[in-house]
């Protein structure tokens, strides 16, 4: 299944002409794409409170704990195969025993203020909680088509934009060191493989019409539900609207 998704990468030669199909999947995350909230552009600038800072993260550490394991596996029960290897190869590096993801976010958190203990205890805002539902939902009652749209085109995509915006406040003006901002350099980075692995799935499968709209729907669902995740990322952490 590794090697399945080896060829799934996409070359430089063949993203410089995009098809018609990601292109419609790219403006319709670009509708809602949180690279251009209002907190994504406060935390640019340098103007972010640290305790937002630290509040992301801890919604990042929900989010992912309560979301991934489900919808990974809930999309591999009616997926093709180049679909399944994908997701667990995506998995299984998320969740890697030696380097788990969910450590790097929780360093970030803690950098911050946060307390580990008491993070790992604790629960989302409500917000959170209705972005993992609904992501979970997508995964287990719609066809894999749609939950990949969701999951890897509508909010695993966004990662390299987002991510590069906030790279420069982090190590400039918030003076960050690296080890804490690992989350943002390395996702960055490989999510622009992981979205083209999705990009490049759904352009195979997709052949038809109906089957193009569907996962144009649910990219762009998907990008409006993590928008609404950060509205309440924003209005609880930065200017103290209580949520929870």
């Amino acid at each position: 299944m590794a090697e399945t998704a080896r060829k799934l990468q996409v070359s430089p030669k063949v993203m410089a002409s995009k098809s018609a199909f990601r292109t419609e999947l790219e403006n319709a995350v670009l509708e809602r794409h949180c690279a251009n909230h209002p907190m994504t552009n406060k935390w640019a600038e340098g103007e972010l409170g640290r305790n937002a800072c630290m509040g992301w993260a801890v919604e990042h550490y929900h989010w992912i704990s309560t979301m991934l394991r489900e919808a990974t596996f809930n999309i591999c029960r009616h997926a093709p195969d180049d679909v399944i290897a994908l997701e667990i190869e995506n998995f299984n590096e998320e969740a890697d025993p030696d380097h788990p993801h969910m450590e790097i976010v929780l360093k970030f958190a803690e950098e911050n203020g946060a307390d580990i203990e008491s993070v790992k205890a604790g629960r989302g805002l409500p917000t959170t909680e209705s972005w993992s539902k609904w992501l979970r939902a997508t995964a287990r009652d719609e066809p894999w088509h749609c939950a990949i749209a969701a999951l890897r085109i509508g909010t695993e995509s966004q990662s390299p934009m987002l991510y590069s915006k906030l790279l420069p406040a982090l190590r400039d003006i918030y003076k960050f060191p690296e080890d804490a901002i690992e989350h943002f350099w390395l996702h960055a980075e490989v999510d622009i493989e992981h979205g083209d692995r999705g990009f490049a799935l759904l352009e195979r499968h997709c052949t038809s019409r109906a089957l193009k709209d569907e996962a144009v729907h649910w990219a762009r669902e998907s990008a409006r539900m993590r928008w609404f995740y950060f509205d309440g990322i924003f209005l609880h952490y930065e200017y103290g609207y209580a949520l929870a």
